[in-house]
């Protein structure tokens, strides 16, 4: 299946790093998200409840990164790819994230893919 929802350069503030100066000041983070699912009912369909709600699903990210504390971005991606992975249609994940101020070239960051039955 190829078919996804993506949600892409999601900036948000987040309490991240190893070290307490890094998390004593949100920093912000970019994130971006694959969601991999089967959209062909929606197409067909033209309803929005036989797809996943990027909205919805913009809405638990940023508050599960604006009110969560991380040390890695590791542990950062894996929560939302837990979290996504909750919703019904969503059979596989990719998160990449990285930290704004390492966004430049060269940027470094995350990925990963989890899928439902990881």
């Amino acid at each position: 299946m190829k078919d996804k929802v993506f949600i892409k350069n999601l900036a948000l503030p987040c309490t991240i790093g190893v070290t307490k100066e890094e998390r004593n000041e949100k920093q912000n983070v970019i994130i971006d998200i694959e969601i991999f699912c089967d959209l062909r009912k929606a197409g067909t369909t033209d309803d929005l409840n036989k797809s996943i709600n990027y909205a919805e699903i913009q809405e638990k990210v940023t508050s599960a990164v604006t009110g969560g504390e991380f040390k890695l971005l590791e542990s950062l991606a894996q929560t939302i790819a837990s979290l996504i992975l909750k919703e019904p249609l969503a059979f596989q994940v990719t998160v990449a994230v990285k930290k704004e101020k390492y966004g430049k070239n060269p940027a470094l960051g995350i990925e990963i893919t989890r899928d439902r039955n990881d």
